[in-house]
């Protein structure tokens, strides 16, 4: 069944117009780019590496649509290829750095394997880094401590686009957590999300596309709501807070506490007043066999999984997925057909590539078009 847009009262199918890549190609584009705006061979390998990774597990919002935005930063002094993370403080089983506005991607890395050697000291171990910019899709930190048999958690506070309980204006940021669990028979748990409706780069692809949401997410400066992605974009109005109708105040709290976590406790605040002027990041990781048996651990989430996946079926469900499943079906299926990108979305990369003197001509893609709605969207049925 088609998706349909709804405007004015009527329906009508809706196809996007898209463009395919695979991923290799994109990979090497996305490197090209950044080594072009200044940032070493190396570097731009592995930036690259995590953009098309986020493509290619359906999250598109924090894939390679940032190369626009992280050239503008590095031509605006904002990011800093090649910066390396400078050690403030260190104790035991906790480490705070400086990131010196390096790529996120980077420094998030050096202190994430920092912050696992010494849970494997500890038991367990927490670390946060200022002044660091956009460490992209928030899961990719906690998906590292899989490596190692061990539970990875992540956070920064994002955007500040959430009202709080009770208020109308834009007071908190979206404050995305990741938590990465190892299993046996099962490919990992990764729970990834953000603490308000919907991410701020999601936004951006559902006002290209024309999209509407729900209401319920939005509100408009009056504290109205309304279901435009759109307006959203444009700087108007704010997110609700995560939670049912009447149970926001729930998501408001638990936004607070990682703002406080990745904010105050590193020195510095986080508002819309100074969003990213010091971002922060905080970082942890658990040992399992600190606690209990590799093995006995990963039995017993398996058999969680089973429990959950045993339960009878809702209405309208096919089947109960646990956090991450989606997204490792869809690494599967998107590395075998290629990544599918907005056109509107690939033009400005082309022209950021272009203006930067890059060849862009192996990397056009192919035309595409995809009648269904975007796929990392657990609610896709529900845009229209």
């Amino acid at each position: 069944m088609k998706p349909v847009l709804y405007r004015l009262g009527q329906m009508f199918p809706r196809v996007f117009e898209l463009v395919v890549i695979d991923d290799a190609s994109l990979r090497e584009f996305t490197s090209k780019i950044l080594v072009a705006a200044g940032t070493e061979p190396e570097e731009a390998d592995w930036v690259a590496d995590c953009l098309v990774l986020s493509n290619l597990k359906g999250v598109d919002s924090h894939g390679v649509q940032q190369i626009p935005g992280y050239v503008k930063a590095i031509e605006d002094g904002g990011l800093k290829p090649g910066s390396r993370p400078t050690l403030i403080r260190e104790r035991a089983a906790t480490t705070f750095y400086d990131g010196n506005w390096g790529y996120g991607y980077s420094v998030a890395r050096e202190v994430m394997d920092r912050t696992m050697e010494k849970a494997r000291d500890a038991g367990s171990a927490f670390s946060g880094i200022r002044n660091i910019h956009h460490i992209g899709r928030v899961g990719k930190w906690a998906e590292i401590a899989l490596d190692r048999d061990m539970i990875g958690i992540a956070s920064q506070p994002g955007g500040v686009y959430i009202a709080p309980w009770g208020g109308i204006d834009r007071k908190l940021p979206i404050a995305p957590i990741a938590f990465a669990v190892p299993c046996g028979k099962y490919k990992p748990i990764v729970v990834d999300m953000s603490l308000g409706p919907i991410a701020g780069g999601r936004t951006g692809i559902l006002a290209v596309r024309g999209q509407k949401v729900p209401l319920g997410w939005y509100i408009d400066d009056e504290g109205k709501p309304h279901d435009d992605p759109a307006l959203f974009r444009d700087g108007k109005g704010a997110q609700l807070p995560l939670g049912q109708e009447g149970l926001g105040y729930k998501g408001m709290a638990l936004s607070m506490m990682l703002n406080l976590l990745a904010g105050p406790l590193l020195g510095h605040v986080v508002t819309r007043d100074h969003a990213f002027k010091r971002c922060g990041v905080f970082l942890g990781a658990i040992d399992i066999e600190a606690f209990t048996p590799l093995e006995t651990f990963k039995e017993g989430v398996d058999a969680l999984i089973d429990d959950m996946k045993s339960s009878r079926l809702a209405p309208g469900f096919d089947e109960i997925m646990v956090p991450g499943e989606p997204e490792w079906r869809e690494l599967e299926k998107r590395g075998r057909e290629g990544l599918y990108l907005d056109d509107e979305i690939y033009r400005g990369i082309l022209e950021t590539a272009e203006r930067l003197g890059v060849d862009t001509s192996k990397y056009r893609g192919r035309p595409g078009k995809l009648d269904i709605g975007h796929p990392s969207y657990t609610l896709k049925d529900k845009y229209r």
